[in-house]
């Protein structure tokens, strides 16, 4: 499977847009890694993991062609991952290119909120809307998928994080949550990662609510999954979904090295 990073900044982008603080300001500066577009990952053509606000300059930006997409997992309804005008582009006056449909999976709050968004035009976008709850385990196309429920806000607001696999490899990707409980891990138990893409968003700013991860939280959970046996031998662990209160990429980087973690950054590309 090819993993291709088309955003990888939390809710505010890097640089956030109305601040100078000092590692926004070192972001403009230095360009390049430092700069983030908001977290959205593409697997091979065809598996796109949540569509935020950024997805059509990401897409540009990487070279994506969004019309072979077949599979859109979205992971909750904050808007930073769930930006329902990027469905209605597909709505027939807006191409020329026949589409085959897309099979859009999330929580049922985020799927409820689409069919009433998107309404009787639904048919023209050529999509299919169908809801998932926790700890549900499915094929679709080449891919097993499962879900487990993510920590991020009240437990009824239905957060959900996704593994994918095709058989041969498979990736945990877990943005938007804190620490899991207990029987999370449980449901975990068997299962073997090439690569988790995790939650870091909040750097050296811990957070009392455990709703993501923090320089605390962050190596505690990287070590779990080792301790554990859920990664196989040279498995990745990247830190994803950085906000601003992160220091600069490089630095990020140092920090986490000694630990064999990665960070990912916009147009990173990697094939399990």
């Amino acid at each position: 499977m090819r993993l291709l990073f088309l955003g990888t900044a939390a809710a505010e982008g890097y640089p956030a847009m109305f601040c100078e603080c000092p590692n926004c300001q070192q972001a403009r500066s230095l360009g390049g890694k430092d700069l983030r577009l908001r977290s959205c990952l593409l697997v091979n053509d065809d598996l796109l993991l949540d569509a935020g606000p950024d997805l059509a300059a990401a897409a540009l930006t990487h070279g994506a062609r969004l019309s072979r997409l077949q599979i859109l997992l979205f992971t909750h309804a904050h808007e930073d991952h769930f930006y329902l005008h990027n469905l209605t582009w597909r709505a027939a006056e807006n191409r020329k290119t026949p589409l085959s449909l897309l099979r859009v999976y999330g929580p049922p709050h985020v799927i409820d909120k689409a069919s009433a968004k998107l309404g009787k035009e639904i048919d023209t976008m050529a999509l299919e809307l169908r809801a998932v709850l926790p700890y549900r385990s499915w094929q679709q196309g080449p891919y097993r998928l499962d879900s487990y429920p993510a920590h991020h806000g009240p437990t009824s607001y239905g957060s959900l994080v996704y593994s994918i696999s095709n058989g041969r490899c498979s990736f945990l990707y877990a943005t938007d949550t804190g620490p899991w409980p207990e029987e999370v891990w449980q449901a975990m138990a068997g299962k073997r990662f090439d690569a988790v893409v995790l939650d870091e968003t909040m750097g050296p700013k811990l957070d009392p609510e455990h709703d993501h991860h923090d320089f605390e939280s962050f190596p505690e959970t990287f070590h779990r999954f080792d301790r554990d046996g859920l990664l196989n031998p040279g498995a990745l662990f990247i830190a994803h979904h950085i906000s601003h209160t992160n220091p600069p990429h490089e630095e990020l980087v140092e920090r986490f090295a000694c630990e064999g973690i990665s960070v990912a950054y916009d147009g990173m590309q990697i094939d399990l």
